[in-house]
């Protein structure tokens, strides 16, 4: 598709929910809206030869024409986004610290537990024709994925004791630099601190452990985490609007009538 962007299967994803997703990389607004009867026929028709029953696309939220043509094209808004980032993480000082530590094997069932049962936020969880419980599914094969990954590279942060984890974070480390890719607390201790004192302690761990600088991205419907991101001195940037289309004959999805009963 010329100038109309690029669309292709997210195999991780896929293989998680047992039926195809993709992700569609739009790149020129102004040649998408000139051509939207063209545009909208070649997704329908590349998601009906790859079996697929739904397209995520993120655009830029500085970009107004996106909101015009992406909902022409068939797609739902479904969530918003923002890239938060700690510049100058080795010169963070917190007014209390927080203990946290490497989570260990002991902790895998815990923290997938919480994995699987602490999210409401997120694409998945945001998009009213998705199952709740595969949306949950997703997130705990994430930490699965981590635990069989651990190391220097690959980092999972818990509060409580082995076994009996109360929060946790996991980040990607590559030199000075982290990556923190999810983070949550068991809902039993959420709104009792649990969350920040994980978000922190984290911090305040790769600040010790030589990071200089530590990023992620959050839904800019969670103003809890960005009200915490912002008290630990976080730079808010790249926002971003997340949209779906879905197929209209996807056999894995909530039916209309479903959710408006």
């Amino acid at each position: 598709m010329p100038n109309w962007g690029e669309v292709g299967v997210l195999s991780w994803d896929s293989e998680v929910f047992g039926f195809p997703v993709a992700t569609y990389r739009a790149n020129d607004a102004s040649a998408i809206s000139r051509n939207l009867p063209d545009v909208r026929e070649a997704l329908k028709t590349w998601a009906v030869e790859n079996d697929v029953e739904l397209i995520g696309c993120s655009l830029s939220a500085t970009e107004p024409m996106w909101r015009l043509s992406l909902p022409r094209l068939g797609f739902l808004f479904v969530d918003s986004t923002l890239t938060y980032t700690q510049p100058k993480l080795h010169r963070a000082k917190f007014p209390r610290s927080y203990a946290v530590r490497l989570a260990t094997m002991e902790d895998r069932q815990s923290v997938e537990r919480i994995a699987e049962q602490a999210f409401n936020v997120g694409r998945y969880h945001a998009d009213p024709f998705f199952p709740t419980a595969l949306a949950n599914l997703r997130f705990r094969r994430w930490l699965e994925k981590a635990f069989a990954s651990l190391g220097p590279s690959s980092r999972i942060y818990v509060t409580g004791e082995s076994g009996a984890v109360t929060a946790f974070t996991h980040s990607n480390v590559e030199g000075d630099r982290a990556y923190i890719t999810i983070g949550g607390a068991d809902v039993a201790f959420q709104g009792r601190g649990a969350g920040a004192a994980v978000f922190l302690g984290t911090l305040e761990a790769l600040r010790d452990s030589g990071v200089r600088r530590a990023q992620s991205k959050l839904s800019a419907s969670n103003t809890a985490m960005m009200n915490l991101t912002a008290y630990a001195g976080c730079r808010f940037s790249n926002p971003e609007l997340v949209y779906h289309w879905h197929a209209p004959d996807a056999r894995h999805l909530l039916e209309a009538k479903s959710i408006t009963r």
